[in-house]
């Protein structure tokens, strides 16, 4: 749990850094820890670096760059209405995953989840351990259903969604959104 300090209008919350380390198949050493306002240029390279393909799967359009009003957002968090974790090249000290949630204002007790590996590291269980370590994360903050979005052709997303225990909700023009209740997992 979050720990939460109060005084007068200000609420300050401290969440302990996860002290997750991955070590990959090549040696490379990645630390997975939270996002902060410190890591704009750091997310603008991941950014970057994802081909269209990969910036269509995770936005659901096209997106050729992120606007500085994007990078704010995904960047300024509060750890518990929105959160991220990144995956940390801890040699190159660069970010090669992401993965985040955010509360859905319609429904207080829900998030949505989306998360991003660098091309050339897709598939070495970077995202699953980012998608495990968020979905834990937003059952720490009290959520109750997580939402994730993605297109029907990204198997690999949809794949990652079922091992968490994703399941299809609904699907709309090539789109499919899948839920994880997570009052039982907590």
């Amino acid at each position: 749990m979050p720990h939460i300090h109060q005084t007068s209008d200000v609420v300050i919350v401290e969440r302990k850094r996860p002290d997750h380390r991955l070590v990959l198949g090549d040696g490379r050493r990645l630390q997975i820890r939270p996002v902060g306002t410190e890591d704009v240029d750091r997310l603008a390279a991941l950014f970057a670096t994802l081909s269209p393909e990969s910036r269509y799967r995770r936005f659901l359009s096209p997106k050729p760059r992120l606007e500085p009003r994007e990078l704010a957002y995904l960047t300024n968090l509060d750890y518990v209405d929105h959160d991220a974790l990144a995956a940390v090249d801890e040699a190159r000290d660069s970010i090669v995953g992401v993965a985040r949630y955010a509360r859905d204002p319609s429904r207080p007790s829900t998030a949505h989840i989306a998360f991003a590996v660098a091309d050339e590291l897709q598939g070495l269980g970077i995202g699953t351990m980012l998608a495990e370590l968020t979905v834990q994360r937003a059952i720490e903050s009290g959520y109750e259903l997580l939402i994730a979005t993605t297109l029907w052709d990204n198997r690999p997303a949809r794949a990652l969604l079922r091992r968490l225990g994703f399941r299809a909700s609904g699907s709309d023009q090539g789109v499919v959104e899948l839920e994880l209740p997570l009052g039982a997992r907590s």
